[in-house]
């Protein structure tokens, strides 16, 4: 069995960096492969450094989130990026989206055109549904 990558302050520094500089994770597992101890593999590098990873995208995601509701909040509405920092708020925390709005509009319908789509399946079909099928009084069964 392989021995366990031991943890180096090294590498933890150089992903930092890479976390804040928003370089994508493979682009970050590539660029540290001159450091002693960096891991060569993903399940490996979040084995070792995955609490550090998830911690400092929490604190960025926070400290971004918390200047946008800040802005959207406080910020007057007349001015562009208030209503961006708004918008992007509605859209990613509260399922807002301009194009979801739902239109009512009130129709007029003649009752004598309008059938249900069992009618009009059964219409399709060749099959008269206001004509009521003859009783068969013989008592046989088909």
């Amino acid at each position: 069995m392989p021995e366990k990558l031991p943890y180096c302050k090294h590498v933890e520094k150089h992903i930092l960096e890479c976390i804040q500089g928003g370089v994508p994770i493979r682009q970050m597992l590539s660029s540290m492969q001159h450091l002693p101890y960096a891991p060569r593999s993903l399940s490996t590098m979040y084995k070792t450094y995955g609490e550090v990873i998830e911690s400092e995208r929490a604190r960025i995601n926070g400290a971004v989130g918390k200047r946008v509701i800040d802005h959207a909040l406080v910020g007057d509405m007349e001015n562009k990026s208030t209503q961006w920092a708004a918008e992007l708020f509605l859209r990613s925390k509260a399922g807002w989206s301009p194009t979801s709005t739902n239109i009512e509009v009130e129709q007029e319908t003649d009752p004598d055109l309008d059938e249900s789509a069992a009618d009009t399946l059964l219409t399709l079909l060749g099959i008269n549904p206001d004509e009521t099928p003859e009783e068969d009084n013989s008592g046989d069964t088909p």
